[in-house]
């Protein structure tokens, strides 16, 4: 017998108990082996299709917020999201390090507050770019200073107008920040045992990685969480035709003519021999013949690449591209 009794099974077993062949306690004591242990304290209370949705709202909500981000940051910028679950308050509380960065939030127009909660290591990540720095992080452990927190408020302020844009189909959430903390025991916004939606998103800035976390209190979230099912399928096409718009732009940008230039090399000669050169001269250039040379577009670096020929035409044969911030020079010579 399997660990589940099938319907034929249980229809037997009742059979022989029927029959006498079988005792009421030998019946428990299968039963008792083929039962799963439940804690209805621990339901969940949120329907896996609202967590779904929960999902797509938070991973739309990464796509439309990198790049403003990575703008303003003028560094690359990743965000991935890596959970949506339900726990305890206190379970999302003693996940957090101390100190960090936390914005307790207002959530106008529903009563309740949230937590959006920034690790130190992409806090100070941000915190050095905007300095001047290359986006390194710390191992301190230390709260922020006064003018540290105002760099990030700006950060928080772009933050919360892209996740207010990216739930802006499913309910119009005003989010503000009402205070900050930096020890996770002064942000309680609920009690211990109380339910949360927990959204976890790991973040690579700079030189840097961690963690950003917001916290939805169930009860806070309650009045439109029945609403939430009926919005899916306007947030499905919402997102469908948000699709056929940047399929459509992406044919157009398709079309735009581009200039490309493959630069084979560079010399320096003088005013002098330049105004005496004529026709069958040769200008020996600072490049051997097996070296990536460089192809840009619009006059920017994008491609490696390798010069040949196809038939009678002269060619190159893209080996690689060029990174934001490599060193096109040194990538050359290797």
């Amino acid at each position: 017998m399997g660990e589940m009794l099938s319907r034929e099974e249980v229809e037997k077993l009742l059979s022989a108990v029927s029959s006498g062949k079988i005792s009421v306690r030998e019946t428990r004591k299968v039963f008792k082996k083929t039962a799963t242990p439940y804690d209805f304290r621990q339901a969940d209370i949120v329907p896996k299709d609202q967590i779904r949705l929960l999902e797509r709202i938070h991973q739309n909500f990464i796509h439309i917020y990198v790049t403003p981000l990575a703008n303003y940051l003028r560094t690359i910028v990743e965000f991935e999201l890596i959970k949506v679950e339900q726990i305890k308050f206190i379970e999302f509380m003693v996940s957090l390090p101390n100190p960090t960065y936390i914005n307790i939030l207002d959530l106008s127009p529903l009563k309740g507050r949230a937590i959006l909660e920034i690790n130190p290591s992409l806090t100070f990540a941000i915190i050095d770019l905007l300095l001047g720095g290359l986006g390194r992080g710390t191992d301190e452990a230390r709260e922020l200073t006064d003018i540290e927190h105002s760099i990030m408020e700006k950060v928080v302020f772009l933050t919360l107008d892209y996740l207010k844009q990216a739930w802006k189909p499913i309910f119009p959430f005003v989010f503000k920040v009402q205070s900050t903390e930096t020890n996770p025991q002064f942000a309680q916004i609920v009690g211990g045992e109380e339910r949360v939606i927990s959204i976890t998103m790991e973040g690579r800035i700079g030189k840097s990685s961690g963690l950003m976390n917001l916290c939805i209190p169930y009860l806070t979230i309650k009045p439109i969480i029945s609403k939430l099912a009926s919005q899916y399928r306007a947030f499905s096409d919402y997102e469908s035709v948000d699709k056929e718009q940047n399929s459509s732009m992406e044919k157009a940008m398709g079309k735009v003519e581009v200039t490309l230039v493959a630069e084979l090399g560079k010399s320096q000669i003088t005013i002098k021999d330049f105004l005496q050169l004529g026709v069958g001269d040769v200008i020996r250039l600072g490049q051997s013949i097996h070296q990536n040379i460089i192809v840009k577009v619009e006059n920017s670096p994008k491609f490696y690449a390798i010069p040949g020929r196809v038939g009678k035409q002269m060619a190159v044969q893209v080996s690689s591209l060029v990174e934001p911030k490599d060193d096109v020079k040194e990538k050359k010579e290797s």
